[in-house]
């Protein structure tokens, strides 16, 4: 009787692990996606304000360039 208690025991305890480690796994892939989504996102904002940054610096070119002509 003991024997056939602790076989069972074993078999719930792997069936438990078996369980968290496919949980464990689900939710790490779940947080890797949606942190990937985020940096993705956070590039393209990235990119976006560097467009910005250039074209407001070309427009500073040019600005500068009339005002050292009419100065």
């Amino acid at each position: 009787m003991i024997p056939n208690i602790i076989k069972e025991n074993k078999k719930a305890l792997i069936t438990a692990t078996i369980s968290i480690a496919i949980t464990l796994t689900l939710s790490l892939t779940f947080t890797v996606n949606i942190t990937n989504n985020v940096i993705n996102i956070t590039q393209e904002k990235l990119n976006y304000t560097q467009e910005k940054l250039n074209q407001t610096q070309q427009d500073l070119d040019i600005l500068e360039k009339f005002v050292d002509r009419h100065v």
